[in-house]
C-alpha cells in the first residue's frame, strides 16, 4: 500500500510540474495574445468608419410595417445615394391595400459610427408630411437596416446593394 501511494503522490507531482510548466509557459504568452487581438479589435473599429460615401450607388429595399392607427404597408423601392448626400426612391407598394407608387428625393447623412437618417416629404397623407428615418450600414456599406423614426409609424426595412 505504500508503494501505491508513493507511486500516486510521484504521478501527482509529475503532472504538477508538466501543468506548472505549461501555464508558465503559455500563461505569459497570453498576455502577447491578448495585445494581438485587442490591436485587431482597434484596427477593425478603425476601418468601419463610415461617411455619406459609403452609401454610394443603387440599392434595393423591402420595407414594411404599418401606421400606429392599424393601416398596413408593404413596398419595394430602389433608393440611390450620390455618395455625398442626397438620396432618390423609386418605390411601389401598398398602404391599406391600396397601390402606392412614388419617386421622392431629400438628404441622408452617415456618421462616422455608421449610424445615419434620412429625411423626405411624403405624399401618403394630405397633407404631405415630413419623414425621418434612422438607419445603420453594415457589411462594408452593401447593405443597411432603416427604421421608420416618425411619430405613428412602426415600419422597418431592409436595403441591399446592387
Amino acid at each position: 500500500m505504500r508503494n501505491s501511494r508513493m507511486s500516486v503522490v510521484c504521478a501527482l507531482s509529475f503532472f504538477s510540474v508538466i501543468a506548472g510548466g505549461f501555464v508558465a509557459h503559455y500563461g505569459i504568452g497570453s498576455t502577447s495574445l491578448l495585445s494581438n487581438t485587442q490591436a485587431q479589435d482597434n484596427r477593425a473599429t478603425d476601418s468601419r468608419r463610415c461617411s455619406p460615401r459609403t452609401l454610394k450607388g443603387a440599392y434595393g429595399i423591402k420595407f414594411d410595417g404599418r401606421k400606429v392607427s392599424g393601416e398596413p404597408i408593404a413596398s419595394i423601392a430602389r433608393i440611390t445615394f450620390d455618395g455625398a448626400g442626397v438620396f432618390t426612391t423609386n418605390e411601389i407598394g401598398r398602404l391599406n391595400g391600396n397601390v402606392i407608387q412614388r419617386t421622392f428625393t431629400g438628404p441622408y447623412t452617415v456618421n462616422e459610427d455608421c449610424m445615419g437618417f434620412i429625411d423626405f416629404s411624403s405624399n401618403l397623407t394630405n397633407p404631405p408630411h415630413e419623414v425621418h428615418g434612422d438607419f445603420i450600414v453594415v457589411d462594408e456599406g452593401r447593405e443597411f437596416f432603416l427604421l421608420d423614426n416618425e411619430e405613428g409609424w412602426a415600419a422597418s426595412g431592409v436595403g441591399k446593394k446592387l
